[in-house]
C-alpha cells in the first residue's frame, strides 16, 4: 500500500501523516507534535516517540491495542536522517 508522503516547507519542521488501519488520521508539522497527538489519541502513558521515528525512519508499523498505525515524511527527511543514523552507526532508535 502506498502512503501519502507530505513535503516539508523548510528545514525546522517536517511533516508527519499519521495513519490508523490504512486510514488518514492526521498530518502534523513535526514529530514533536504528532508524537504528543498520538499520545492523547491512544491515551498512552508515554509519549510514542521511538514507534514514530522507527515508523518513518525504518517504515515500521507500531501495533496498539489492536490498531496499526503507520507514519510517513518527507523522503528527503527521511534520507537525511538516514544518513545521520549511519554516521553514528545506529540500527534504531
Amino acid at each position: 500500500m502506498d502512503l501519502r508522503k507530505p513535503i516539508a516547507i523548510n528545514k525546522t519542521y517536517k511533516p508527519v501523516l499519521i495513519f490508523k488501519d490504512g486510514v488518514e488520521v492526521k498530518e502534523c508539522v513535526s514529530i514533536q507534535e504528532a508524537a504528543h497527538y498520538l499520545k492523547g489519541y491512544t491515551l498512552c502513558t508515554a509519549m510514542p516517540y521511538r514507534h514514530i521515528m522507527n515508523g518513518i525512519i525504518l517504515d515500521e508499523t507500531w501495533i496498539h491495542e489492536g490498531s496499526s498505525y503507520r507514519f510517513t515524511t518527507d523522503p528527503d527527511v527521511k534520507k537525511a536522517k538516514l544518513a545521520e543514523m549511519e554516521a553514528q552507526n545506529k540500527v534504531r532508535f
